[in-house]
């Protein structure tokens, strides 16, 4: 079984998204979901969003989008994993450890403070498969949002 971990180019903007769309199902999240293909294709092509697809064998099993953020602690760039996500029939094949190797290429590459990730509560095994990569759930810090509705 060959896994390759690409860029996906512009040809495969279509590809990338349609993987994106699954993990929104897989999170029950699709009645949120208003991403469209050609906002996802204006993202990657400008490059503030980089999609990754993972193939086995030429077949689409997974993807991963990042992009950057920024730290005043050190004024470095992180490097955020918005959705990572490998399909449920190729789960358990190391997709998701080749995903975590590329994020830390580019992270090493580009000089980045860290990696960081946000990962659903419920997501139990997800989070066990970061923390046996050596990612550490935060301590000191909680997430607080404020949605668009309430601007």
């Amino acid at each position: 079984m060959n896994i390759d971990i690409k860029s996906a180019s512009s040809s495969e903007t279509d590809t990338a998204y349609s993987l994106t769309k699954e993990l929104m199902e897989y999170h029950d999240a699709l009645d949120i979901f208003t991403m469209t293909p050609q906002r996802f294709k204006e993202l990657v092509e400008t490059g503030a969003l980089m999609n990754f697809i993972a193939y086995i064998d030429n077949k689409p099993v997974g993807v991963m989008n990042i992009f950057y953020k920024y730290t005043t602690f050190s004024g470095r760039k992180i490097l955020y994993i918005e959705d990572l996500y490998v399909c449920e029939d190729y789960r358990g094949y190391g997709i998701g450890r080749k995903f975590l190797e590329k994020a830390k290429e580019i992270a090493v590459a580009d000089d980045c403070e860290q990696i960081e990730l946000k990962c659903a509560v419920w997501n139990s095994s997800s989070a066990g498969f970061y923390e046996s990569h050596g990612m550490k759930q935060e301590k000191e810090w909680q997430v607080y949002t404020l949605n668009k509705l309430s601007f």
